[in-house]
Formats: structure tokens, sequence, C-alpha cells
């Protein structure tokens, strides 16, 4: 029977298929969602590894002396490498659109089809019923799902984490004098892409100053090599010029 209906009514079976699997994708995503908004207002005790890797990446920016100015910035970017079911986390409040488009697509060649073929009028206003009943189905989901002010949430709870508590109380406890630098981007870049963080930060920290420290030692080295090679050329050329 349902083979019967796929093979008599391939277009309409096909907006509702594509209506079906886009609800269930938003429904799954819209839990992953609300986990990340419970674990975004209880930092302190949130065992979700995202949220741990954050605090921990940000600990370890101060404990090398770095001070982030912008933190909503800073939040942007960390939330730009999550995923959620493989979507980019940016991208989750498009997934109403993209499908409203492609059954849009394909009411448009159902119709086009029937038009050309001759086909009943009553299979073309089946078409129609379908793809209307999946876009009012994706605009209501979409306002009940939330799926956007649940992102809002997040970020705004994050920033408020780590802009009114976490620098507060790491600033606290370095006062010594000590001169903040600004977070340059490739020493975020560094650790943003770095798997430091997921243990003890505060240990990593003096790790990744080594490596920054031996990174300017070797550009030093190529600085003076460099001096050298031109200082023998220049010599090179006045030994061969006196000799001419």
């Amino acid at each position: 029977m349902i083979r019967e209906f796929v093979s008599n009514h391939i277009f309409m079976s096909s907006i509702l298929l594509v209506g079906a699997l886009s609800l269930i994708l938003q429904g799954m995503i819209t839990l992953a969602l609300y986990s990340y908004v419970k674990a975004s207002a209880n930092m302190k005790t949130t065992r979700k590894k995202v949220m741990i890797h954050l605090k921990n990446q940000f600990e370890t920016i101060y404990g090398m002396n770095y001070q982030v100015r912008n933190i909503r910035a800073y939040v942007d970017k960390y939330l730009l490498k999550l995923r959620l079911l493989g979507i980019s986390y940016m991208n989750v409040e498009k997934i109403p659109f993209l499908s409203a488009g492609i059954v849009t697509l394909l009411m448009v060649i159902g119709i086009s089809f029937g038009y050309l073929n001759g086909v009943k009028a009553r299979a073309q206003v089946e078409i129609l019923s379908a793809y209307g009943i999946v876009l009012a189905c994706l605009f209501s989901f979409f306002h009940i799902y939330g799926i956007k002010s649940k992102k809002k949430q997040i970020q705004i709870q994050l920033v408020d984490y780590l802009e009114n508590y976490m620098t507060n109380r790491l600033m606290k406890n370095k006062e010594d004098g000590t001169e903040w630098k600004v977070l340059d981007p490739d020493t975020e870049k560094a650790i943003m892409n770095s798997e430091y963080g997921k243990e003890n930060p505060l240990k990593k920290a003096s790790d990744l100053e080594q490596i920054a420290f031996s990174e300017e030692e070797k550009m030093e080295e190529e600085k003076d090599h460099n001096s050298e090679e031109s200082d023998l050329e220049l010599l090179e050329e006045f030994v061969q010029s006196f000799l001419a």
C-alpha cells in the first residue's frame, strides 16, 4: 500500500517526507540546544565537555597574562567550532528555510510535470495541499522549537559568566602589579586550536609560553642567518670588483 502511494503520488510523498525529516531533525537539535542552555546557565557545575573546555581555555589565556577585551566575539568564535548532529552551530536555524526551499522546488517540478503530461487536476491539488501543510508545519514548529532564541540564550549566558565572574576572579588572583597584554589573533588561534585546557590550564600556560618563546628564537636565528648571508654576498661583490 505504501509503495503504491509513493509510486502514484511521488511528488506529494516527497514533499511530506522532506517536511517530516526536517521537523524530526529540528526536534533533535532543539533537545541538544536545551542541554547547552542548562549547561551555560550552570557553568560552575557543568559536566559538558564543550563548556569545560571553554572555561579551561579562558583560564589558560589569563594564566599567560593575556586579557580578552571583546568577550562576546571570543564566545562567538568558540561557538563557530561547535556542531550539532554534524551541522554548524551558526547554521542550525537555517534548516526550516532550507527545507521550505526544497519542498517549493518539488512542488514546482510536480506541477510542471503534471501540466506537461496531462495529469489529472486532482493530483496537482494533492501536491499543492501537501505543500501548504508542510509549509504551515515548518512555520509553526520554527516558533515552537525556538532554535534562534535558545542560541541567543546560550551566547548571553556564556558572555555573562566569562565577563562578570571568570574575568573578575582571574584578575583578582593576580593583584601583584601584573601588566596585562592584549590577546593577539595568533596567540588566540594557537590556544583555541590546541588541546590545552582539557586538563589543568594553568600548568599548561607555561608550556604555551615556552612554545611562543621558541618560535621567537627561531625567527631571530633566521634573521641573523639571513643577515650573515647578505654580508657574505656584499664581501664577495667587493672582492670581485677589486680584482676586476
